[in-house]
């Protein structure tokens, strides 16, 4: 039987779920709408949307997820549940001694994890979460622990065109959601390394893990060479790509130069609901006379 994979989810959002927009509006005011209502959630609050996320992707026929946890929390409940695939502990952040903190602590946790009596069908990772917003440092470290210890890693990169201009002219978007943002995790123009995201990430030697690329929207043709001849995957969010205005995955120049491309939903402050076949539907007629209809249906059935 052709497994289900959902290879991107923040289930820990799916309380936020009405943060997601209806209509097209910027990635940089949604990222800073949504970091500042993670302020004063509950435990017990994150939790029961992680159940309720879980729940979804099992009615939706999902077998296999790919989940990435800032707040670690669900780590468990995908461990007990009955779907298989990679939960990623997530680390961000410019300052740099907080990120090596928090870096040591997600080994920690990854190594106690790996001796889980359940563990085994849902595997665990590493996310360093995207170029613009972790210190070089803690990319080149963290991609390098996990090349060394087989931990599987993923990374959001090119997501949208702020991200790019950011990287390479060191422009910040303004307002103040985007300001906010910005101060939260420690984000100057001065540390903008000149480089698109994907030769940035090349260039610190992060590429060499072989992470799982999300979203990859805003890349050029040695952008998707880069990736292909890394021999890494890249994950497709067309619904969220479409919410928060990032532009269209050039799919067909990933599949002609021969990546693995996964479907994901990303979270439900971005998409509607947690079902990759709907995610699927969506891509088929965004890729139409591009990609053909049955290709795009296969996507959703890669192993993790």
């Amino acid at each position: 039987m052709n497994p289900i994979t959902n290879a991107h989810t923040h289930l820990e959002l799916t309380d936020l779920a009405h943060l997601c927009p209806t209509k097209p509006m910027s990635f940089v005011s949604w990222a800073g709408r949504l970091a500042w209502n993670l302020r004063g959630r509950s435990k017990t609050q994150v939790l029961a949307g992680i159940r309720r996320g879980i729940a979804e992707l099992e009615a939706c026929g999902t077998t296999q997820v790919g989940d990435i946890t800032n707040t670690w929390l669900s780590v468990e409940p995908l461990i007990a549940s009955n779907l298989q695939g990679i939960v990623y502990l997530e680390v961000i952040g410019h300052r740099r001694n907080q990120a090596f903190e928090r870096l040591e602590q997600a080994k920690k946790k990854i190594r106690k994890t790996r001796k889980h009596p359940n563990y085994g069908a849902m595997q665990i990772g590493l996310s360093i979460h995207a170029p613009y917003s972790c210190h070089p440092d803690l990319l080149r470290a963290g991609a390098e622990w996990c090349h060394d210890e087989n931990v599987p890693l993923c990374i959001h990169a090119a997501e949208s065109p702020a991200e790019t201009e950011f990287l390479v002219n060191g422009k910040l978007p303004a307002g103040r959601l985007a300001t906010f943002l910005a101060k939260k995790l420690g984000i100057l123009p001065d540390s903008a390394p000149g480089l698109r995201p994907i030769p940035y990430l090349a260039a610190l030697g992060a590429l060499d893990a072989r992470p799982l690329l999300v979203h990859a929207v805003q890349v050029t043709d040695k952008d998707i060479a880069l990736i292909a001849d890394t021999g890494c995957a890249v994950v497709h969010c067309p619904r969220s790509n479409h919410r928060l205005a990032c532009g269209r995955m050039p799919l067909e120049r990933y599949l002609a130069a021969g990546v693995p491309v996964y479907l994901g939903t990303d979270s439900r402050t971005s998409s509607p609901d947690l079902d990759v076949q709907a995610e699927a539907e969506f891509a088929q007629h965004l890729h139409t006379g591009l990609v053909d209809s049955q290709k795009v249906t296969e996507l959703i059935h890669q192993p993790l």
